[in-house]
């Protein structure tokens, strides 16, 4: 009874010391991702979803920046980025994770702390 506490309580510090995890439509609105930028695309009428599933169709894209008109150009523009650093405030943009990186972070943040996770949460713990 007292290891299944204990595993109840390492299952709980894992719950509360992991941030949420991002869904595939997570979106933040005014901000933005610097770093790591492969293609810049100037968009005549783009939005922020067309930026997304530019993102989705291409497997070197993690994540996206959109930006809107007259911030970086005369048109609205999505920035695809190899990586997905941490956001930081940036008004007029839109970015969010690439489908796939997104499931894979559900997947991750689902799954049961393995043998080697164990011991770094109980030192957590205390």
């Amino acid at each position: 009874m007292r290891c299944l506490v204990s595993y109840m309580s390492l299952i709980l510090a894992w719950i509360l010391i992991c941030p949420a995890p991002a869904e595939a439509d997570d979106v933040l609105d005014g901000w933005m991702r610097r770093g790591s930028v492969y293609q810049r695309i100037e968009m005549d009428e783009g939005t922020s979803r067309a930026c997304s599933a530019l993102c989705n169709a291409d497997e070197m894209c993690m994540s996206w920046v959109w930006s809107q008109a007259n911030l970086d150009g005369p048109y609205p523009m999505c920035r695809l980025l190899s990586s997905a650093p941490t956001p930081h405030r940036s008004p007029g943009r839109i970015t969010g994770l690439a489908e796939n990186i997104a499931l894979r972070i559900e997947a991750a943040a689902e799954r049961t702390p393995s043998e080697r996770e164990i011991p770094a949460l109980r030192a957590a713990q205390d």
